[in-house]
């Protein structure tokens, strides 16, 4: 039995037009999930009716779909889901939308809260699902995050599903489910004056970093069907540490030979590093002191962006060196969340020296050679020489 009078005229006319459009409605539109983070009102995002950009007429976030004769709550027996129609002509028994959610509108099958037409089964009790998609930044605390959710529903919400997982399993009352108790669900007035419910805390195990899904189900009599919420809350989010280098220099540390500078990156929340042309930054330093903490305490020599942990970054120490220690400073930079680490330099490169040249030793010069004929000659001299004394000798 209906909970208010019907219009069978207007109801048979809109809804012979919705059965004849059913494959038209069924196709849902490409739709990009908003992620929620530590912004404020971050969560507003995920009041229904709010317009997509392609199509004004269904909602940009939400999506819905009947369940088949009774199929249950049982995600095994949900099907595709359609787009979700923003209601343009509210049947007048239905409240208008809290005034503190201004942008939050009643969603349906249909622009006149109209019930779909059920597999022949003309109209009647409906089992449907109104279900968003959404993404919760990495930053945002899983186990902090409660959003409060005052809504309607033509008739009754029953269950709410995150990510699949029934939260009213998790026991009888969680989160004041059913709407309507375990009576009555199909016939109870859920969209009336001072009708709106809140759930103060959504706060649940089943949420997770990344991708998340939110499922509404409701049951409706005949002919109306509808729900409607406002989203809200802050959320708390994990303090989020920033990006870490451990820089080293290798080489031999003489005037002219090439240094190579090398760090490891690490970010407590796996953020990536920003390996762009403005990411990541080092320094050469040069400095008399053996424990330099930071590149403003000595000399830059050298300076430009990394380009990303995988690469290196070298120097060729110069006269000026001489006697010198050289660091090699970086200043990690992450794409999210805390982007800029404190700068850190390697430990004391040096001190650096001047290469001399060892003194070499002389080179011996080779004794002339004499000819054929200049031996010849030699030889006859000595031979002389030696006769001439002998006589000498023997007169003595």
């Amino acid at each position: 039995m209906s909970h208010r009078q019907k219009h069978p005229v207007r109801h048979w006319a809109a809804s012979a037009l919705l059965a004849a459009s059913w494959g038209v409605w069924s196709l849902a539109q490409a739709q990009t999930p908003v992620t929620i983070d530590c912004s404020p009102n971050s969560l507003a995002q995920l009041n229904t009716g709010q317009p997509s950009t392609s199509n004004a007429q269904v909602d940009s976030r939400w999506r819905f779909q009947y369940l088949s004769a009774y199929a249950g709550s049982d995600p095994a027996n949900w099907r595709s889901f359609g787009d979700a129609t923003i209601v343009t002509s509210r049947v007048s028994s239905w409240t208008s939308t809290p005034a503190a959610s201004s942008t939050a509108q009643w969603i349906a099958a249909n622009a006149w809260g109209g019930q779909p037409y059920v597999d022949g089964a003309n109209f009647g009790n409906i089992d449907a699902l109104f279900q968003v998609q959404f993404n919760i930044d990495p930053a945002v605390s899983l186990g902090s995050f409660a959003p409060s959710m005052t809504y309607s529903a033509d008739n009754s919400v029953v269950d709410i599903f995150i990510n699949g997982k029934s939260q009213l399993a998790r026991g009888l009352g969680t989160w004041g489910l059913p709407q309507a108790g375990s009576t009555n669900q199909f016939n109870y007035n859920g969209f009336g004056t001072n009708r709106w419910l809140t759930i103060a805390s959504m706060a649940s195990p089943d949420w997770q970093a990344g991708a998340n899904t939110m499922t509404v189900y409701v049951k409706s009599g005949n002919p109306y069907m509808g729900f409607a919420a406002a989203i809200s809350g802050s959320n708390a989010c994990l303090p989020n540490d920033a990006p870490a280098a451990i820089p080293a220099v290798s080489g031999q540390p003489d005037v002219g030979q090439t240094l190579t500078g090398t760090y490891g990156y690490a970010d407590t929340e796996s953020d990536p590093e920003d390996s762009s042309a403005t990411g990541t930054r080092y320094q050469w330093v040069r400095s008399d002191n053996a424990s330099l903490t930071q590149a403003a305490q000595g000399t830059v020599l050298q300076s430009g962006n990394t380009l990303g942990a995988a690469g290196t970054v070298t120097y060729t120490p110069q006269t000026a060196d001489d006697k010198a220690y050289l660091y090699y400073c970086v200043t990690p930079v992450a794409v999210r969340g805390t982007l800029v680490g404190p700068e850190v330099c390697s430990a004391a490169f040096g001190p650096v020296k001047t290469t001399t040249t060892p003194p070499q030793p002389a080179t011996p010069q080779a004794v002339p050679a004499l000819g054929v004929w200049a031996l010849l000659g030699l030889s006859g001299l000595v031979a002389g020489w030696g006769l001439a004394r002998s006589r000498k000798r023997v007169r003595a």
